[in-house]
């Protein structure tokens, strides 16, 4: 996922971990909803996500992004949109502040 992150000046850093991404060896539609997409066919690529998420090794930057941006589509840092909206619900219900924001290009952008 080609991300660009306001964090760092050089942009060559603001890069390197996007570059080792486990999803970079996968479609995007692994990690994106069609239009139509309900129910078990839904749950079913979601998990299939998780799963590349889980073994990743910059989740937790990942994470980060997706949640600095919002980034509200797709499977982000092993989190659905759903579940980055109810983390982003209890941060402001606690009074934690959000995570630092960040420029958003993602995967769909660089097609």
């Amino acid at each position: 996922m080609r991300l660009l992150l306001e964090t760092d000046d050089d942009p060559i850093r603001r890069y390197e971990w996007q570059e080792r991404a486990a999803c970079r060896d996968y479609d995007n539609d692994l990690f994106f909803d069609s239009d139509n997409e309900r129910g078990e066919l839904r749950a079913r690529r979601e998990k299939a996500a998780k799963q590349v998420c889980a073994a990743c090794p910059v989740q937790a930057e990942c994470l980060r992004f997706a949640e600095s941006g919002p980034e509200v589509f797709g499977v982000w840092g092993g989190t659905t949109q759903r579940e980055r909206t109810a983390r982003r619900k209890r941060r402001r219900r606690i009074g934690a502040p959000p995570p630092a924001r960040a420029q958003t290009r993602t995967r769909r952008e660089r097609r």
